[in-house]
C-alpha cells in the first residue's frame, strides 16, 4: 500500500488579473471570464511589462524573460514536501516528474531536479498533462513494494503562460503557472494511504490539447470540456458506488481547468462547496499542477479518517483518478 507522507507547492510571482486581460482590448471581459470560466487571477512567471508589450506573440523567447524557471518552481515544491514528510532530499531514491512545458527535451525534467536538490538515484519522467496525479500514483501502485526505494519523490510543474498567445481572449484566461510535489513510501505510514488509483488515455484523440514545444497552446476547448465533465463525473459515480462515499464529510478536488466545469461535475454529484477543495480562481490552470496543488495546500486541514477523492482529466486525452484515506 502506497502512502503519502508529505506535499508541498511553489507559485510565481506575477499576477495576471481579469481587469489586465480586458485592458489588453482582446474583445473580452472581466464580466464575461467570471461568467464562462470563473477565474479571477491566474499567477504567471512572465513580467507583467512583457506580457503587456508583447502579448507573448513568440513564445520561444519567454523563456528568456520569465522571472523563473520551470525546474525552480519544482525545487521549491519539492522541498517543502520533504519537510513535510520530515525527510531530506537526500533521502529520496526515486525522482518521478511530469512536466509538459520543460526547458529542454533532454536530460528529462526529473534529472533536473535531481540534480538541482542533491538526490543521487534514479530520476526519470513519467509523462502526461493534467491528469499527473492519477498517473503517478498509479504507476506507482504496479510496483511491489519491496522494487521502491524507502522515499519516492513525486513532481507536477508546468509554466504554460509562456505558451499564451495574450490576442487569444480564451487561452489567456485560463493558465497560470506552478509545481507541486509529494512523497511516496510503501514502507513507511504517512498522512495518506492511497486505496483506489485508475488512469487511462484515449490517443485517438490526441490532437484535441496540444502544446507546441515552441509555440502556443491550442485546443477544440467546447469538445474538451465536454468530455472532462463527463468523464470525470463517470470516475466519481463510480468512487461513490464502491467505496460508500460520504460527501458530507469527504472530500472532492477535481482537474483545476476552470471554476464553472467544476460546478457541474459538484452539482450533478451534490457535493457541498465546503467539501470541494480548489485553487483555480485565484491561480489559473496549472495543467497536472493543479490538483495536486490544491490538496497541498489544505494539507493542515485533513481530517482524520476523512477520505479524499482527486479525479483528474486532461490532454492525452486521457483521465483518471485517485482515492486517499487520511490516517485515524
Amino acid at each position: 500500500m502506497l502512502h503519502i507522507l508529505g506535499m508541498g507547492t511553489s507559485f510565481p510571482e506575477t499576477d495576471i488579473s481579469n481587469r489586465f486581460i480586458e485592458d489588453l482590448d482582446i474583445g473580452t471581459s472581466e464580466e464575461w471570464i467570471l461568467a464562462k470560466i470563473g477565474i479571477e487571477n491566474r499567477l504567471s512567471t512572465l513580467p507583467i511589462e512583457y506580457v503587456e508589450s508583447t502579448r507573448n506573440e513568440r513564445p520561444q523567447e519567454a523563456r528568456k524573460a520569465a522571472n523563473c524557471t520551470v525546474t525552480e518552481l519544482g525545487v521549491e515544491a519539492a522541498k517543502q514536501a520533504c519537510e513535510r514528510a520530515g525527510i531530506s532530499p537526500k533521502d529520496v531514491g526515486l525522482v518521478v516528474c511530469n512536466c509538459c512545458t520543460p526547458d529542454q527535451v533532454a536530460p528529462s525534467e526529473a534529472q533536473r531536479l535531481a540534480k538541482e536538490l542533491g538526490i543521487e538515484g534514479r530520476a526519470y519522467d513519467v509523462f502526461t498533462a493534467c491528469p499527473a496525479f492519477a498517473l503517478h500514483m498509479d504507476f506507482l501502485e504496479n510496483f511491489k513494494p519491496e522494487a521502491l526505494p524507502e522515499y519516492v519523490l513525486c513532481v507536477s510543474n508546468a509554466v504554460l503562460t509562456q505558451n499564451v498567445d495574450y490576442n487569444d481572449r480564451s487561452a489567456s484566461a485560463i493558465w497560470g503557472d506552478g509545481a507541486a510535489a509529494w512523497i511516496v513510501s510503501a514502507k513507511h505510514p504517512g498522512k495518506l494511504k492511497l486505496i483506489d488509483s485508475f488512469y487511462t488515455t484515449d490517443p485517438t484523440r490526441c490532437d484535441a490539447v496540444v502544446v507546441d514545444t515552441f509555440g502556443h497552446f491550442h485546443q477544440d476547448g467546447r469538445a474538451v470540456r465536454d468530455f472532462s465533465v463527463r468523464q470525470t463525473v463517470r470516475l466519481v459515480r463510480k468512487l461513490e458506488q464502491e467505496y460508500e462515499l460520504d460527501w458530507s464529510k469527504d472530500i472532492f478536488i477535481g482537474h483545476q481547468a476552470n471554476r464553472t466545469m467544476l460546478a457541474q461535475i459538484t452539482n450533478n454529484r451534490k457535493i457541498p462547496d465546503e467539501n470541494h477543495w480548489f485553487n483555480v480562481t485565484s491561480i489559473g490552470n496549472q495543467a497536472g499542477a493543479g490538483a495536486p496543488a490544491t490538496l497541498a495546500m489544505h494539507w493542515d486541514e485533513i481530517q482524520p479518517g476523512q477520505r479524499i477523492l482527486v479525479a483528474v482529466v486532461g490532454a492525452g486525452l486521457s483521465w483518471g483518478s485517485a482515492l486517499l484515506e487520511a490516517a485515524s
